[in-house]
């Protein structure tokens, strides 16, 4: 009568062994909890790391990176992660060293380490220091708008990665030479976009745009003055450049009051596009905004809401 019941057992224990190895592997290969600061980040550590990495961003929808102040359920909540992946931005700084106090694990990478940025000079924010608008400390933070640059933070984002996922670095390798390849082909598009741009300046309510136009060759004029809204004066000089240039669009960001680019359109006679910086798709947003500079897509839709 035993011999039944063991043979059953040794069946059902077969059967199940499946179950439990994949339960057990499930639990080795549980994803990391990976920060990042704006959702362009997150899309470069999805294409890298795929499934292996639960992706957290910490600026919300429609919030100003340069004004953000992180609240303490986002301090915990990072605290938990294994690696937080930083990209120059100023809040990131007190947030990290706020976090590894919670966490003594907690990794923190730069993204953009390495690399070489833009300075206050080159960025049109000319004593952004002394009316108290850091968003230059360290250099031009929108370092994600430059393909060339992205591929970078790609290299540094696959290190910091490797060090946090050791078992998974064949696929890395793997991953970062398809994102690249994605990265180059976007860059392919958008300069094919803006080959025979007629006109070369380009008018931003926020200078976000500045390594864009240095690798497109565009002039960047910012309606933006020292991190505030304009003075009269130097609105002025942006609507007469502007007009002297030929410029038939005014682009603003949903971060930012769009009142004064509707100003700036009126009086230079050029309509009013939205565009944001800070949309996670990352290859859609270069194509779009090359093809509303070229004229390609209507002005009037906005670009990258979320």
């Amino acid at each position: 009568m035993n011999f039944p019941i063991k043979r059953f057992a040794a069946c059902l224990l077969t059967l199940l062994l499946p179950s439990v190895r994949v339960l057990a592997d499930g639990a080795t290969e549980r994803p990391a909890v990976v920060f990042v600061s704006i959702p362009p980040q997150a899309w470069l550590v999805k294409r890298l790391a795929g499934e292996a990495a639960e992706v957290q961003t910490l600026l919300p929808p429609g919030a100003n990176p340069h004004t953000y102040e992180p609240s303490a359920r986002q301090i915990r909540k990072l605290s938990e992660a294994s690696l937080y992946l930083t990209v120059g931005i100023p809040f990131e700084k007190p947030m990290a060293a706020r976090a590894g106090r919670l966490n003594a694990a907690l990794s923190v990478a730069a993204m953009d380490a390495g690399l070489q940025k833009r300075g206050a000079h080159e960025h049109d924010h000319a004593g952004a220091a002394e009316a108290g608008h850091d968003c230059l400390a360290g250099g031009d933070p929108h370092v994600w708008l430059s393909p060339r640059l992205l591929c970078a933070m790609a290299s540094n984002t696959v290190a910091a990665l490797a060090r946090a996922l050791p078992q998974r670095q064949p696929a890395l390798a793997a991953a970062l030479e398809t994102t690249v390849a994605e990265i180059r082909a976007t860059d392919a598009a958008a300069r094919a976009a803006l080959r025979e741009l007629p006109v070369r300046t380009w008018v931003v309510y926020h200078p976000s745009w500045g390594y864009f136009a240095d690798e497109y060759g565009l002039t960047l004029l910012a309606v933006e003055e020292d991190g505030k809204a304009p003075s009269a004066r130097h609105l002025a000089e942006v609507i007469a450049q502007a007009q002297a240039a030929g410029v038939k669009t005014v682009f603003t960001e949903p971060q930012y009051d769009r009142r004064p680019a509707e100003t700036l359109a009126r009086q230079v006679g050029a309509r009013v596009a939205v565009i944001d910086p800070l949309q996670e798709d990352w290859p859609a947003l270069i194509r779009d905004v090359a093809e509303k500079l070229s004229g390609r897509q209507p002005p009037s839709a906005a670009v990258g809401r979320r």
